[in-house]
């Protein structure tokens, strides 16, 4: 049997409708992300950040986890911080990039050195200008109605504090634990005022005990009551020898070490007793690497980040950030100040400060210039996904009822002719 030229037709319409391009399933379009990982690699199990926690805008966000944590980017978005036990938290600033490429941020955490942390004391006292010391070492003084004073975490601990004032009874308190990093222990010092009585003396005897110091203006107290301060010298304690004797004695002076002692038996009526009592500076006196000293960081940049010896310090504020260090400490030999759009700058640290001394760094920060956007999410530790359906697509129904409709008409015609 011949095929007439409409079968023909007919069967080159079908072929071409079975062997036409299987129609693509579209992927939907993501938008921005933020993504913190570990360098370059986004499954890195050793990544130090694993566990940190991500604020954004100082609002907790979630955890790291498997090298990297994700999150849609929203316009809000200014700031971010990592923070984990035992590192130094990583700050910094969220730029939309150009385009629609996704923000890469470098989680890798610095960890903190042996012995770095600093904590704090605050002493609460109602009476401004008592002085406060540690066992025995008089470190400042009450104003505002507070002191407070930093410590290294891994200096000898104190075990003792008291904040005396000329006209009150010396407080007298005990220190059971030294604070953590960054942690400040609140103590608090209730001074009262010395209470002045009159002894009538039998027969007017009296007596005279001099205090004699190398340290002018020194506070002498007896048995915790105020008798005076050091003048040319020496200070006469005017004694009643019938009165009730005193027996210790306190000699104190901001910045010098407190010295206590025994007094000697009451004077007889018209006698005068000794004694010499010689105050130490507490510098000669205190623990190695308790001198203090300053770097302070000046920046063209406002909120950049201040490295020193490769190690996050902090954040510039107005411009300026000031790091102490210890003066027997090991020297620091660098600093970096980084922040996001600027090339880093990268200085030599050549001194170390004395006590009490401060030590000016400058940098100048130079915008960087511009690079090309990263691809976004080229290597999101994701599962595999699924591979998209290989099968062709059917033919589309209108495709399907015109073959249908041509070959029904084909056979038609055929039908007639063989009539």
């Amino acid at each position: 049997m011949k095929l007439v030229p409409g079968c023909i037709g007919l069967f080159v319409l079908v072929c071409l409708g079975l062997f036409a391009a299987p129609v693509a399933a579209d992927i939907p379009g993501g938008g921005i992300a933020v993504i913190f990982q570990c360098g370059d690699s986004l499954t890195s199990s050793s990544c130090n950040a694993n566990g940190g926690t991500v604020y954004i805008n100082d609002y907790v966000q979630g955890t790291i986890s498997g090298g990297f944590f994700e999150i849609a980017y929203d316009d809000s978005f200014t700031t971010y911080r990592i923070s984990k036990d035992g590192y130094y938290d990583k700050p910094g600033t969220i730029d939309l990039p150009a385009g629609s490429s996704d923000i890469i941020i470098d989680a890798t955490l610095t960890q903190k050195p042996t012995g770095s942390g600093v904590g704090y004391f605050t002493v609460y006292c109602s009476v401004d200008g008592a002085s406060v010391a540690f066992d025995g070492i008089t470190k400042g003084t009450i104003s505002g109605g507070s002191f407070t004073y930093q410590v290294s975490t891994t200096a000898t601990p104190y075990t003792s504090y008291t904040v005396s004032k000329s006209g009150y009874e010396t407080y007298y308190g005990t220190i059971s634990t030294m604070p953590a990093d960054s942690q400040t222990i609140y103590l608090s010092a209730t001074l009262t005022p010395v209470v002045t009585t009159t002894q009538t003396p039998i027969g007017g005897s009296t007596g005279y005990i001099v205090v004699s110091s190398n340290v002018n203006g020194a506070s002498v107290y007896f048995d915790s009551t105020y008798k005076g301060t050091i003048s040319n010298g020496q200070l006469s304690v005017l004694v009643y020898t019938t009165g009730t004797p005193s027996t210790t004695y306190r000699v104190e002076k901001s910045d010098y070490v407190t010295a206590t002692g025994s007094l000697p038996t009451p004077p007889t009526a018209g006698q005068t007793k000794y004694i010499t009592v010689n105050l130490n500076a507490a510098t000669t006196q205190a623990p190695a690497g308790s001198g203090k000293g300053t770097y302070t960081v000046h920046s063209n940049v406002d909120g950049a980040e201040v490295y020193i010896d490769g190690i996050f310090q902090g954040i510039t504020s107005n411009n300026v950030f000031s790091y102490t260090v210890a003066t027997t400490g090991t020297p620091v030999k660098t600093y970096e100040v980084r922040k996001t759009g600027y090339t880093t700058y990268t200085g030599t640290i050549s001194q170390t400060p004395a006590n009490g001394q401060t030590i000016d760094l400058y940098a100048t920060l130079n915008p960087a210039p511009a690079t090309t956007a990263t691809t976004r999410r080229t290597t999101l530790p994701t599962t595999t996904p699924t591979p998209l359906p290989t099968t062709k697509s059917p033919l589309p129904l209108t495709v399907t009822i015109s073959a249908v409709l041509v070959g029904a008409l084909i056979l038609v015609a055929g039908h007639r002719k063989r009539s």
